[in-house]
């Protein structure tokens, strides 16, 4: 379980770090959760485990962040709803595109993971 919770931690700062390169960003969760899941060392089974973690590392701040800045503009009159409105929904999107995607990666490097190993 410690590798797991370590994988799951450096897919996190590598998905993070990926972020902000402009042309990697779109796979971001995908490698970092494919370095999680190599990291884990694990079969199907270990990488769906640290893929979830990872999700979970990811989801608690991006919701944290969306729900604070959607209580800041709330009392504006009609900008503070559609604002408040559109972070939710965004912070869900992204949330999803995390968590699919970086599941898929950890998956795919446990089970190559798995064979290096053999």
């Amino acid at each position: 379980m410690a590798r797991v919770l370590t994988g799951a931690l450096i897919g996190v700062a590598c998905t993070v770090i990926f972020y902000f390169i402009p042309a990697v960003n779109a796979i971001a969760p995908l490698l970092g959760g494919f370095l999680a899941g190599y990291y884990a060392e694990g079969d199907f089974e270990g990488g769906l485990k640290t893929g979830v973690l990872m999700t979970i590392f990811m989801v608690i701040p991006g919701i944290l962040l969306g729900g604070m800045l959607g209580s800041m503009f709330i009392g504006a009159p009609v900008i503070g709803t559609l604002v408040a409105a559109s972070t939710s929904i965004l912070t869900l999107i992204i949330v999803a595109h995390t968590a699919v995607i970086g599941i898929i990666g950890s998956v795919l490097g446990a089970i190559l993971g798995e064979k290096k190993v053999n």
